[in-house]
């Protein structure tokens, strides 16, 4: 990474008028192939480095962007970025942060990076690929076409600004997804899909194919439901969406425009006592892990709700200014859960009881302002804790303060390689619109 070009553009901007400066530099290469009925259909390999400027001239504010970094082309650039910005209106909650909330280093290392990226040939990657299709009973008959894809990627990030930050940060992230078509009855064609990851080439877990098939196969024989209220379970493949919209609804864009359902919420007791979501990116290892924002603030843990209570909101300075509040987190990097139920899928369903796992969401929309969702959904019936039969065509309503109101069961198996760590969820008395 050319962190000279950093630095001469960060000058160069100050001397041609700039009040204050952020440069941020971003160097990526990634491999992507895709593996079709057991043959190489696509194959990707690219890198990517840009330098994006942050400007703060004269009240008034831009972010501009470039891959062109050579030293000639650089003051012609940073004289046009400035020309622009001048032609804004002043927007006096446009600042550069508090310098105290830099991150300036001494933490340990995060593990972010796997040592050996350059190492890893081309034949370790197809030989994943060719495994995990291997995997799938290729002798169904029913069996129409398997798709298993490799993604890897190795990141590197640079800050530096005219009050004096200089941070750096990258990473490394592998995965393999399988995803299996299937005859149905009729002309349907049922499908589903695995995916693994990891930060590490060595700790990639195996048996994706195995378990797309393992996951499609059932949907052939999916039904509806009778319109009614079930208890729902949500697989941790898909339990963030209970999360996100809460998380959303505490983002300083959505609190200052006015577009949220946690409107002055700070402070106040809106969901059940025992719910405890936190954000902790300071966890080596993990992914999500990072020890600073965009605009180079420090990270830290912090609670989102504790004991029901709303503990913050995600604002970063523009937004902290607009609302006249201290600068928090300028979004959730690591989301968790440091109190749940004990227990996994498994024995969630069996205290339940009965009602719908939901494996899958199908399109619908959700309302901002009011919280209101509705959602088509897929997944299993179950009484007894037992798996009847797979559903789909249904759609899930209500409102996600009512719906985390009635929440019974908050699980203990997060998927491991997601950058949020959310476990199967567990709420009574959702409504379910099928036959």
């Amino acid at each position: 990474m050319n962190k000279d070009i950093a630095r001469q553009a960060l000058d160069t901007a100050l001397a041609l008028g700039a009040s204050d400066c952020r440069i941020s530099l971003s160097e990526s290469e990634q491999t992507s192939i895709s593996y079709l009925n057991g043959e190489i259909e696509k194959l990707q390999e690219s890198s990517s480095a840009s330098m994006r400027v942050t400007l703060f001239t004269d009240g008034r504010f831009g972010i501009f962007s470039t891959n062109r970094m050579n030293a000639e082309e650089l003051r012609p650039f940073l004289s046009r970025c400035i020309e622009s910005c001048r032609l804004l209106t002043p927007d006096e909650c446009r600042t550069m942060p508090d310098p105290s909330l830099y991150y300036r280093g001494g933490l340990p290392d995060l593990q972010q990076t796997d040592p050996h990226f350059s190492d890893i040939a081309f034949k370790d990657k197809t030989d994943i690929l060719k495994a995990t299709d291997a995997e799938v009973d290729k002798s169904d008959p029913r069996l129409i076409s398997t798709a298993c894809d490799w993604d890897d990627c190795r990141r590197s990030d640079y800050i530096i600004d005219s009050q004096g930050l200089e941070a750096e940060a990258g990473g490394t992230f592998y995965s393999v997804s399988c995803e299996c078509t299937v005859k149905g009855h009729g002309e349907a064609r049922p499908q589903n899909n695995w995916y693994e990851g990891s930060i590490f080439f060595d700790r990639l877990p195996s048996g994706c194919g195995r378990k797309a098939y393992e996951r499609t196969v059932p949907m052939i024989d999916s039904r509806k439901l009778p319109s009614g209220k079930y208890n729902i379970v949500l697989e941790n493949t898909v339990s963030a969406r209970a999360v996100s919209a809460v998380i959303a609804a505490l983002n300083g864009s959505a609190l200052q425009q006015r577009n949220s359902f946690l409107l002055d919420s700070l402070g106040k007791q809106l969901f059940p006592d025992s719910l405890h979501i936190a954000d902790n990116p300071l966890i080596p290892g993990r992914t999500g892990s990072g020890y600073f924002d965009s605009e180079g603030v420090a990270t830290m843990e912090r609670d989102i709700i504790r004991n029901g209570q709303v503990c913050t909101y995600f604002l970063n300075t523009y937004f902290a200014n607009k609302l006249g509040m201290p600068r928090t987190a300028e979004d959730a990097f690591a989301v968790y859960f440091p109190k749940n139920s004990g227990i996994g899928q498994e024995e969630i369903l069996r205290q339940t009881g009965n009602g719908v796992l939901i494996t899958g969401f199908n399109g619908g929309n959700s309302n901002p302002v009011t919280g209101d969702f509705s959602y088509g959904i897929e997944g299993w019936y179950f009484e007894n804790g037992q798996r009847l039969y797979p559903v789909k065509e249904m759609n899930l309503t209500g409102n996600f303060l009512s719906l985390w109101k009635n929440s019974i069961f908050i699980g203990n198996d997060p998927i491991g390689f997601m950058e949020w760590q959310i476990p199967t969820l567990a709420f009574e008395g959702a409504d379910i619109s099928g036959l």
